[in-house]
């Protein structure tokens, strides 16, 4: 036996429950000196005495580490009682371990359980009394009527020292989640994260199992869920006797809480658990919004010149294992004339142009940013060959210079940069790909330097730094 699971343990229930263990074991192992050294009784009915004083005492320590006692073992204990008086054939002595015996036990099972063993083991009692010491019967019914009120009360003090702990319980399982939520800004981790927390809350609960369902799916799922609800739509009746407790803040709706059984004193705690889980839906979509806002510029919705750096970051690692990274700096030509002449909402409608085409022309590891004014950037991460770069940038080049469609401007022809009612955006683009660079700056350098060779040398062109550091230009598009 593990000993150390028999040391006192911190909580005020579960120390009540070790000190009447020791107290109810140390009373069974008394029975054995009486029966066996001092008895008078028949020697079988000694030894039943003892068998039955020992074996009970080896059920109250196993049992009292499972933290349960079944009921059925109910008229065991009481036989066990039966045969102890029998073989002590000491009334004094029986009515001592009567009281032992309703102390303890009184600690563990519902009211029901309690009351039904208490009547066997009074019952058993005077049994033992009648069978031994006739004349004694009477004396011990004068002294035994305590008995039913010490039952009473130490099952009023365990259910008022569970409900104390289960309270407790939950209150570390709102503090632990609290924590966590603080820190998780994932939707569908937050949905678990309250699945989970419902199947602690509901913890000695039948039926304690708990999923979130959004768009009556089960998102997330906890506990032994019954089947029928994983493979298909969630019905509203399907919570039973359980409750369905909504996730909602003042302008949106989550999805729900489904429970499997909630109890009458559960029911505020999941309450509660419900509205934690909300909270903390929104705080993570707030901080989503933050965390876009940051990284992103507001205007086009691409990369800012931070979250541009930051991947161009983990695209020269991987470029350090052989995997071709290459950067486009696109600056567009006469945009300070369309503004001048048209406006800045002409302006900004012709960067989201520009943006939207650069998002169509790239492929998904590849990222594209506004680095500030008409300057943009792309990266193109884990090309099948460095060479690559150039043609990707030429598509870009052909795609971006495609008139823009502005109903605001003007039927006549306008001056550069638009005609009739169409804005027509020129760009240069410069082209470096990684050779060896040292860090981030030295390859955006390349990719500058490379970009203003193609606007040196005119409108609508590329030009790009060969392995040599040597700047080459593509041929120039005409629009």
């Amino acid at each position: 036996m593990n000993l150390r699971r028999l040391a006192p343990p911190k909580q005020l229930g579960g120390r009540i429950r070790w000190l009447f263990v020791i107290f109810g074991v140390f009373n069974l192992v008394t029975v054995l000196p009486r029966v066996l050294g001092h008895g008078t009784g028949p020697v079988t009915a000694r030894v039943a005495a003892a068998v039955a004083a020992v074996a009970l005492a080896g059920w109250w320590l196993r049992q009292y580490r499972l933290g349960t006692f079944p009921a059925w073992m109910i008229p065991f204990e009481a036989l066990a009682l039966l045969a102890i008086g029998l073989g002590m054939r000491d009334w004094v002595a029986t009515l001592g371990l009567l009281f032992v015996f309703v102390s303890f036990r009184g600690l563990y099972g519902t009211w029901r359980h309690v009351l039904a063993f208490t009547v066997l083991v009074f019952a058993a009692a005077v049994a033992g009394v009648a069978l031994t010491e006739p004349s004694h019967v009477a004396q011990f019914l004068q002294q035994a009527p305590g008995v039913p009120p010490l039952a009473l009360f130490t099952a009023a003090v365990a259910e008022s020292t569970r409900r104390q702990e289960r309270a407790a319980a939950r209150e570390r399982v709102f503090a632990r989640l609290g924590s966590t939520l603080a820190t998780t800004q994932d939707r569908e981790t937050i949905l678990r994260l309250s699945a989970e927390a419902a199947v602690e809350l509901l913890d000695g609960i039948p039926g304690g199992w708990a999923v979130t369902v959004v768009d009556d799916l089960v998102v997330t799922a906890a506990g032994p869920v019954p089947v029928e609800l994983l493979t298909g739509p969630v019905p509203p009746a399907a919570e039973g006797g359980g409750v369905r407790i909504p996730l909602r803040s003042d302008k949106q709706h989550f999805g729900d809480l489904l429970v499997g059984n909630g109890s009458a004193e559960v029911r505020p705690s999941l309450a509660t658990l419900a509205a934690q889980t909300s909270l903390g839906l929104v705080n993570a979509e707030h901080a989503a919004d933050l965390h876009y806002q940051a990284f992103h510029d507001n205007l086009t919705g691409l990369a800012n010149r931070s979250l541009l750096r930051e991947h161009l970051g983990h695209a020269l690692a991987r470029a350090r294992h052989g995997s071709p990274v290459a950067v486009l700096l696109i600056d567009l030509d006469g945009f300070k004339q369309v503004n001048d002449t048209h406006g800045h909402a002409a302006g900004d409608q012709l960067l989201v142009a520009v943006a939207q085409r650069l998002r169509d022309g790239i492929r998904g590891a590849d990222t594209a940013a506004r680095l500030g004014g008409d300057e943009f950037a792309v990266v193109l991460d884990g090309m099948d060959a460095a060479g690559d770069a150039v043609n990707v940038a030429g598509r870009l080049l052909a795609a971006i210079q495609e008139p823009v469609p502005n109903a605001a401007l003007g039927p006549a022809p306008g001056p550069a940069g638009t005609t009739g009612t169409a804005l027509l955006p020129q760009a240069s683009i410069g082209v470096a790909g990684w050779r060896g660079h040292a860090g981030i700056d030295e390859l955006l350098h390349d990719a500058d330097v490379a970009m203003y060779a193609a606007k040196t040398a005119g409108k609508g062109r590329v030009a790009h730094l060969d392995e040599t550091g040597t700047v080459r230009l593509a041929a120039a598009l005409t629009s």
